[in-house]
This record gives C-alpha cells, structure tokens and sequence, in this order.
C-alpha cells in the first residue's frame, strides 16, 4: 500500500513539475512578445515625428494648388477675355 501511495506522489510530483516546466516556458515566450512590441512601439514613437511634418507638407501643398486655380482662373480671363462673356 506504501508503494502505492509513493507511485502517486511520484506521479503528481512529475505533473507539478510538467506543469512549471510549461508555465515557465509560455511566460518566457510572453516575454519575448512584450519585448518585440516595446521595440515596435518605440520605434512608431520616433517615425510619429517625420510623418506629422509629411502630413503639415501635404496640407501646405494642398493650399498652394487651392491658390493655382485660383491663378489659373486669372489668367484665363486675362489670355482670352472673350470666353469669360460668351
């Protein structure tokens, strides 16, 4: 009966020990994870600079085409004021 009783500590012994053993190695994994979406994050962090002076670049140029056909309107009528009475 002792044998017994040994067999089955030895047995949920071993299974404690599986279990940590994958405990352990998921949370490393998990680590590792966090780890690569730090560095990812950093890194949008540093690129969020460039793109707000792309997007400011982007609007300006905007404004500016807004002023050319305005222009473009002038100069039409200045090149053949006939179209604007017809």
């Amino acid at each position: 009966m002792l044998k017994l009783i040994l067999f089955f500590q030895v047995i949920l012994l071993s299974l404690f020990l599986g279990a940590g053993y994958y405990l352990y190695s998921e949370l490393q994994t998990l680590s590792s994870e966090v780890d690569n979406a730090l560095a990812v994050i950093s890194d949008i962090q540093s690129l969020l600079p460039k793109l707000e002076l792309a997007v400011d670049s982007v609007i300006s140029l905007e404004t500016a085409f807004q002023s050319l056909a305005g222009l473009s309107d002038i100069l039409n009528l200045l090149l053949d004021p006939l179209q604007g009475n017809s």
